[in-house]
């Protein structure tokens, strides 16, 4: 698993910068986040798989679930025009009320959200 750290806000966060295949990338991602501690992932679309994105598969929900067990923040950057399932749509609603995940528009949104 590629990634890179930068800083945004005082805050280091990092980059997810190759293709997530499975959830147990998720252990990987964690160990990069410990090795460059921080606590702070941001994540492009076009980086997961279609998986991620069907609630169904419970992809998503354990990929996260991981992440958040040890306080690992994840953010996601989503293009409005890209064609969700109105149960990822609920999800996300949700998901935004909270304080580990959540989708965004652009990545300066997102930054924003992990640098908080």
């Amino acid at each position: 698993m590629k990634a890179r750290v930068f800083e945004s806000g005082g805050h280091a966060i990092l980059e997810l910068e190759s293709p997530v295949a499975s959830v147990d990338d998720s252990v990987e991602l964690l160990s990069a986040c410990f090795e460059h501690r921080t606590r702070s992932v941001l994540v492009d679309h076009a980086l997961l798989p279609p998986a991620f994105f069907e609630l169904r598969t419970r992809f998503l929900g354990e990929f996260l679930q991981k992440l958040v067990n040890y306080r690992v923040r994840l953010a996601l950057v989503l293009p409005p025009e890209r064609e969700l399932s109105e149960r990822f749509r609920e999800f996300l609603r949700e998901a935004k009320r909270g304080t580990d995940f959540a989708a965004f528009t652009s990545r300066a949104e997102a930054e924003a959200f992990l640098a908080r």
